[in-house]
């Protein structure tokens, strides 16, 4: 799985450079998440990409068929290549990760909140304003309630992650007094 990450990182750096360079990346992304949505919802599109005995061009005139017209020529080349490459079955984490890139060039991200209980309007503009400073980034924030944390809150933006729980503390809490050597 690991592999397929750097190879769609790879994948989705490629489509990203163009679309920058050619100022069309609100384009792009919209025509990439239509053709990830379509292979997602059919599972013979996605078995004609993956078929071993069609030839290229039979994968490329059923893509066509599907797709022409409907997306960029940029988008349609690309999608041509990791058909080439049989590279489709990372077309969704190549869509991840061209999102990332996405959001990094906007300087915006995704964010998590998970409490024990729900948080209110207020709490929730405020969290965001705390992360927007600390991050620097405009914050989409998603919250989840899990009473597991007891209290507090774990919050993940992007890789990072801050956990503040009550559940997280206690546990340090007793590995330190497991550590203590009683005389």
């Amino acid at each position: 799985m690991n592999g397929d990450i750097s190879v769609a990182r790879r994948y989705a750096a490629a489509l990203f450079q163009v679309a920058k360079k050619r100022n069309e990346v609100d384009a792009v992304a919209a025509n990439l998440h239509e053709v990830a949505d379509a292979v997602r919802g059919s599972r013979d599109l996605m078995g004609v990409m993956h078929h071993p005995l069609l030839t290229l061009d039979k994968k490329k005139s059923v893509l066509r068929a599907v797709f022409g017209g409907r997306v960029r020529p940029d988008v349609e080349k690309f999608l041509f290549l990791v058909v080439e490459k049989d590279r489709a079955i990372v077309l969704p984490q190549i869509v991840t990760e061209f999102d990332r890139f996405v959001d990094e060039f906007r300087g915006e991200s995704d964010a998590e909140a998970v409490t024990a209980v729900p948080l209110n309007a207020a709490q929730i503009a405020s969290l965001e304003a705390a992360l927007q400073k600390k991050f620097g980034v405009t914050v989409r924030l998603h919250t989840r309630v899990d009473p597991e944390v007891l209290g507090g809150l774990q919050v993940r933006v992007g890789d990072k992650l801050i956990d503040a729980t009550v559940r997280t503390k206690l546990e340090r809490l007793s590995e330190q007094l497991k550590r203590v050597k009683v005389t």
